[in-house]
């Protein structure tokens, strides 16, 4: 089963029966929406000031991250995050980050679903730079 396929099945779980509405029709209810908690750049800029940073997952692919990314972060695919949840650690409170916030939502709610801590950064990297948050970019070492 893929991470997009483990999504839907769990958000399917979740929702339980939908009720209907005063039309008598069903209206699909979204939980995803409801059940990933999401952080924006300037709360996760004040809580690293604050000192109580959590770690950062760093969601995109290979060439994104090689362009531009939030120091300290660690970088995992995201086709490539089921099979290294093993190099997470469950204790940790996990931001999910991507270039706009759509897959590190995704991302989020798959490590929510495996019982880690986890969030999404609202806007991505994107909104992480317009908020004047540190980045950098090139080669490193890994």
């Amino acid at each position: 089963m893929g991470l997009f396929d483990s999504i839907r099945q769990a958000a399917r779980a979740l929702a339980g029966p939908v009720a209907p509405e005063s039309t008598g029709t069903a209206a699909p209810r979204s939980v995803q929406e409801s059940v990933v908690p999401e952080v924006t750049a300037s709360e996760l800029l004040a809580e690293r000031c604050e000192g109580c940073a959590p770690f950062l997952l760093d969601c995109r692919e290979e060439h994104e991250w090689h362009r531009v990314r939030i120091p300290g972060s660690l970088h995992i695919p995201m086709r490539q995050i089921p099979q290294r949840l093993g190099e997470l650690d469950r204790e940790a409170e996990i931001v999910v980050v991507c270039a706009h916030g759509n897959r590190s939502y995704q991302v989020a709610g798959y490590l929510l679903q495996n019982g880690f801590c986890a969030r999404s950064l609202r806007g991505g990297i994107a909104d992480w730079r317009a908020q004047g948050g540190p980045l950098e970019n090139g080669q490193r070492s890994r």
